[in-house]
């Protein structure tokens, strides 16, 4: 079975939009802000990291056309989804005071090349306050203010409810789980800075040091679900992606 967290409670965000003023605030997060900084080559290359070699999501390409038309393509452009993610889970995730949300189709365009993409980040749940670890990418593209449109977020995740490992079996969730990109940062995170009570639990559900973890750290990680799974996921999530 497949899975896709997307919590649409239209009421909650209603209710939220009209009560509170969404305010980016990323005060207590500049040391991780730092970290994520000085470890990019752990993220994956974009589109790298597509859930099945089949998917026709061409991120890497139009990345490349924006590059060459001069477009900053470097960190965070393009990592918002793993970088919340994180700080979801930093913050409690699902038992926590903040949502993981998403900005679909926002669209711009940048000397004239047209592009498409999606943003993620974290808003407390009645405060408003928003964690968002990679909005300066936005100061790059004239014209295009993000804080216009965290108004039109929702609530969201991707991924399944579950862990495949080789040792312990299929590890469940009444949730969606931290993508395997964001253990993968947080496997030498917990080294470096601390360990994290909402991450470390899924890193050790998931037997990332004995099973994840590769001898070269720059190497695509496998997410070991079985093909059948891995083709009916990208259809779900093929939407999101640009």
């Amino acid at each position: 079975m497949t899975w896709i967290r997307h919590d649409f409670e239209r009421s909650m965000n209603k209710h939220l939009n009209e009560e509170v003023e969404p305010k980016v605030d990323n005060s207590g997060y500049v040391r991780m802000l730092n970290w994520f900084k000085k470890n990019t080559d752990l993220l994956e290359p974009h589109n790298s990291g597509t859930v099945s070699p089949d998917s026709g999501v061409k991120h890497a390409d139009k990345t490349e056309a924006l590059k060459k038309a001069g477009l900053d393509t470097s960190f965070p452009y393009g990592y918002c989804y793993p970088i919340s993610q994180f700080v979801f889970y930093t913050e409690g995730g699902y038992d926590g005071d903040y949502d993981l949300r998403l900005i679909k189709e926002i669209k711009f365009e940048f000397k004239g090349k047209r592009g498409q993409t999606t943003h993620w980040f974290c808003q407390h749940k009645t405060s408003g306050r928003i964690i968002d670890l990679t909005i300066e990418q936005f100061d790059r593209i004239p014209g295009l203010d993000i804080e216009d449109l965290f108004k039109d977020s929702r609530r969201a995740n991707l991924g399944f409810p579950y862990y495949r490992t080789k040792g312990s079996g299929k590890v469940e969730f009444d949730h969606t789980p931290p993508c395997l990109q964001t253990l993968k940062l947080y496997d030498r995170y917990r080294e470096d800075v601390e360990k994290i009570p909402g991450l470390e639990k899924y890193w050790s559900a998931c037997n990332y040091a004995t099973e994840r973890r590769k001898g070269d750290e720059n190497k695509p990680l496998e997410e070991m679900y079985d093909t059948r799974e891995m083709l009916s996921l990208d259809e779900i999530v093929r939407p999101y992606w640009s």
